[in-house]
């Protein structure tokens, strides 16, 4: 799986790296802040776009929940 397409948004104020692969799957990371040594990132990978993203942000705020 090789991503094809990267686009990189605000969503809900966090940033969003949203990458399409190879086989039409999602991967999306989202993040508090860029370029933060300390960063915490969400994760999700979904068939859907948007699901994709909602499993990033929930990720990120258990994550940043766990950490704190």
């Amino acid at each position: 799986m090789q991503p094809v397409e990267r686009e990189m948004f605000k969503k809900k104020g966090k940033f969003i790296e949203l990458y399409r692969m190879s086989d039409n799957t999602y991967k999306a990371f989202a993040t508090e802040y860029l370029d933060n040594d300390d960063e915490i990132v969400g994760v999700g990978e979904s068939d859907d776009r948007e699901s994709a993203i909602k499993l990033a942000l929930q990720d990120l705020y258990v994550e940043t929940k766990n950490t704190r």
